[in-house]
């Protein structure tokens, strides 16, 4: 796969671009120069172009401080990326270690050979956390997603990943309207991976690996404030609500369970947050 035929998205929050762990390695695992839009959602810039030292990346840089969320920035990058006549959108976030082996597996990657029911392409996943895999996940009934170990390959099982380290075909992104926003964060990349299974897309699995941060991990009451945990609650429920009665109940009997454990939080407003939507979901 000619990178020449890839538009790169990164995503910035209130880190700059230059610590940014994705830039970093990046920056060590590809040869050549190539072209990347960042989309920073900060509240102050986090991009002086002055002093950014990193040479391989050709930047456009955006700044929107009302943080309009990650479909907004993905959605604009779909635009610049068919007006540019590319082929693959690459998504990217601040916290993902790259590898030469990731990046040379797309690049050795022969996309004339793939069916053209391949509108997406990811890696394994392992997270820094625990060395666990944590991609890609089995999509099952009320948001249930579990680490599934399959080979290389076209996989057509419902299968989810994450948003970092992911190829979407542009063309079949355009034919959907682009990334859904009514997910401007949490959710986004289920709901699109879910969308390639109902069109009865494929997805290709890389051999390769990259490693992510995830926030979620851990002590979860440290990790993920209140606020942001209303957001994720409110973009599970959305999702939930859309796959339909049988998907809904079992999300309910999560949430109880998500419940007995934030009671135990020094913050009783997640569970309390829980438990209305426990009682307000239909």
């Amino acid at each position: 796969m000619n990178f020449q035929k890839i538009f790169v998205v990164i995503v910035l929050y209130k880190t700059r671009l230059e610590d940014s762990i994705t830039i970093q390695t990046l920056n060590d695992a590809i040869e050549d120069r190539i072209s990347l839009m960042v989309f920073d959602n900060s509240p102050l810039r986090q991009y002086n172009e002055d002093s950014f030292a990193f040479n391989k990346f050709d930047i456009v840089y955006y700044h929107d401080g009302s943080n309009p969320g990650l479909s907004y920035a993905y959605n604009l990058a779909l635009e610049k990326a068919f007006l540019s006549n590319k082929n693959w959108l690459l998504l990217l976030d601040q916290d993902t270690t790259f590898t030469k082996e990731y990046i040379n597996g797309i690049i050795k990657l022969d996309v004339s050979t793939l069916s053209e029911n391949v509108v997406s392409v990811i890696p394994v996943v392992i997270s820094v956390n625990d060395g666990k895999e944590i991609a890609p996940t089995k999509m099952r009934l009320g948001g249930i997603c579990k680490p599934v170990k399959t080979d290389s390959g076209i996989i057509t099982l419902p299968i989810s990943g994450i948003n970092s380290g992911t190829l979407l075909s542009v063309t079949f992104m355009s034919s959907i309207n682009g990334f859904n926003t009514d997910y401007p964060l949490d959710m986004l990349d289920h709901w699109y991976f879910r969308e390639i299974h109902k069109r009865k897309k494929n997805v290709w699995l890389l051999e390769s690996y990259i490693q992510q941060d995830l926030s979620v991990f851990g002590d979860f009451e440290k990790n993920i404030s209140f606020t942001r945990y209303k957001q994720l609650l409110n973009a599970e429920s959305l999702f939930i609500k859309e796959e339909g009665i049988v998907s809904l109940l079992i999300f309910k009997l999560r949430l109880l369970f998500r419940v007995l454990k934030q009671v135990k939080y020094k913050n009783k407003s997640y569970y309390k947050t829980t438990l209305k939507v426990f009682f307000n979901s239909q």
